[in-house]
């Protein structure tokens, strides 16, 4: 079974490398790494540039994450697909685990944990260090998805470049998306200063409720 990796990168040059390695290290190497730069005005290029052959690696003006996304799934090759964000990581053996999981679900998801960023200054790590440290996470780095159940629920919304996922996996669970869940830690959230929901708080805010509107108006209705 062919596996495909997605990373959509902005202005991602302090992280992105060790994204792209944690996805490239796995026990269970994937077959196809494509990793789509949206329009970044930093080094993010140029790293990307530096792995060579070993990823997919497109460039694109500023569209959003949706966008970039949505891109990568119209090249991507695999019978599955993950995600990951670049300024995230993916534990060694998530794909490993998560395709012995699948079985005859849909998607697998995995628990996630939370950091805080090492490089940021003692006072800094101490404010951001989170409530909740690890929890089950049905988000997009978590997943691994058939790539024939994701062609059937349809592409990512581009209108909602923060609650994308959110819209999906609503749309995905009315049109009666089958999942499972590992115990195990698939993905490490890096919590920083650029963090989208630390920048943007009240655009989410905005899109979180025009996600799920929208997930509620797919579901079908009870007999």
């Amino acid at each position: 079974m062919r596996a495909s990796v997605i990373i959509a990168a902005y202005n991602a040059e302090a992280y992105v490398a060790e994204a792209v390695e944690s996805v490239l290290g796995q026990s269970r190497p994937p077959d196809e790494v494509i990793v789509v730069d949206d329009g970044s005005t930093d080094r993010t290029p140029a790293i990307l540039a530096g792995f060579g052959d070993r990823i997919v690696h497109l460039s694109q003006a500023n569209l959003g994450q949706a966008a970039a996304v949505n891109r990568a799934l119209g090249l991507a090759t695999g019978d599955v697909l993950g995600f990951c964000d670049a300024d995230d990581l993916w534990t060694p053996r998530k794909l490993e685990w998560q395709l012995e999981r699948l079985g005859s679900c849909d998607a697998v998801f995995g628990k996630l944990r939370q950091f805080v960023s090492p490089e940021l200054p003692e006072p800094e790590r101490q404010r951001m260090q989170p409530a909740i440290e690890v929890h089950r996470g049905e988000l997009k780095i978590c997943m691994l998805v058939r790539r024939s159940t994701f062609d059937r629920i349809g592409p990512f919304d581009e209108v909602l470049p923060a609650t994308f996922f959110t819209e999906w996996l609503g749309r995905a669970k009315g049109l009666g998306l089958r999942i499972d869940h590992l115990d195990e830690i698939v993905a490490l959230r890096r919590l920083h200063r650029g963090n989208g929901g630390r920048t943007n708080t009240a655009a989410q805010d905005i899109e979180t409720l025009l996600a799920l509107r929208k997930a509620i108006k797919t579901r079908p209705p009870r007999p």
